[in-house]
């Protein structure tokens, strides 16, 4: 899926503001080494080289093992962020091991695997600090406690506890993420079932052209247009000659067959910014606005010769032809002009035998008898 995809993207971004971040730790653990040598009373021999502790060069090569490992081992870098964490924190302890609140470091893995939401890493994460805890109070701490099994039962039971609080905000997590997921898809479809009502609101059912509504609204816009900036454009009216005999001698589902061929071809022929519509019945309608009259008649003749040799089946075979009637319109005409100037042409057209065309006020009628 896409979101998961985005998720995976913005995971490998965390991923690198947690290197950082342990870098940063890095650096802060330099000064602090830094000023606890030079200011430390205890330390009456103090060296200016020991500022740069062995532990702090230790924590260095570290990070840029754990830097390697994220580079290379690509697929488990996840797994690599939660071990460096692990790796900064003994180093930590090690730097301080007179320094209680240092242990809190262990907390570093379980903090960072609750950035990925999975329970798996949660629990390595648990594992390892524990793992990391038992190994530096065996080795290093133990030397400075009184009651070594006392703190060792004390620390897992505190580890214990932030991981379930960690498993907790995950499960949070993925709830709120489920609802998200949930809210995006109803979103989705919401918008989907949008575009789909106004395509229906505007697009006649049974062609797929756009419907005597939108046909008007778009008209609309660009007579606005035609008077305001003089845009000129033409209206083309086409009927399928003896379609009501079609109907009556075929049936209504053939006829219906009919216009649904007629219309793909009118939409196939038509200029990309042309607006072709079904305006009722067996009448379609074209407005063309960037193309010339010239043109536009080329575009209407083969659109009619192509129609009038379609063979329809469920005529018997036989074709239908159409009568295209047009009309250009100029800065002053009104609606109603423009589609009495159509309508006459459609009507001249019809009267001079039909699947011809015709130009209102001219006497070009079809450019192949």
């Amino acid at each position: 899926m896409v979101f998961d995809a985005v998720q995976q993207a913005r995971l490998s971004r965390w991923n690198r503001r947690l290197l950082n971040g342990y870098w940063g730790i890095a650096v802060l653990t330099v000064a602090a080494a830094s000023v606890y040598v030079t200011t430390s009373r205890w330390n009456p021999h103090y060296i200016p080289a020991a500022i740069l502790s062995i532990h702090t060069l230790w924590m260095m090569l570290g990070l840029l093992v754990v830097e390697a490992a994220y580079v290379l081992l690509k697929r488990f870098q996840d797994y690599v962020v939660i071990c460096g964490g692990a790796a900064l924190s003994l180093n930590l302890i090690t730097t301080f091991p007179q320094v209680s609140p240092s242990l809190t470091t262990l907390f570093l893995p379980i903090l960072a695997s609750v950035f990925y939401f999975q329970r798996r890493k949660l629990l390595f994460a648990y594992g390892l600090s524990l793992a990391s805890f038992f190994f530096i109070h065996i080795v290093v701490l133990h030397e400075f406690s009184s009651s070594p099994w006392g703190e060792r039962i004390a620390m897992t039971v505190i580890l214990t506890f932030g991981t379930f609080l960690g498993l907790e905000i995950r499960r949070r997590g993925h709830d709120l993420l489920q609802d998200l997921k949930s809210t995006l898809a109803s979103e989705q479809e919401l918008l989907v079932r949008n575009i789909l009502m106004d395509k229906m609101a505007k697009t006649d059912a049974l062609t797929g052209l756009y419907n005597h509504r939108s046909f008007h609204e778009y008209l609309d816009e660009l007579m606005i247009h035609g008077e305001q900036n003089g845009l000129g454009f033409h209206l083309a009216l086409l009927d399928i000659d003896h379609f009501k005999k079609v109907n009556d001698t075929y049936g209504h589902q053939a006829g219906d067959a009919v216009l649904i061929r007629v219309a793909a071809v009118i939409r196939e022929m038509v200029s990309p910014n042309d607006f072709p519509a079904r305006y009722g019945g067996e009448e379609f309608a074209v407005l063309c606005t960037e193309t010339g009259l010239a043109e536009l008649l080329i575009q209407l003749e083969r659109m009619r010769v192509r129609i009038a040799g379609m063979k329809h089946l469920e005529l018997d075979g036989n074709p239908v032809t159409i009568s295209v009637g047009i009309h250009t319109f100029s800065k002053g005409c009104s609606k109603e002009e423009l589609f009495d100037g159509a309508d006459e042409a459609l009507y001249a057209a019809k009267h001079g035998g039909r699947n011809r065309m015709k130009v209102h006020g001219k006497e070009v009628m079809t450019l192949t008898p």
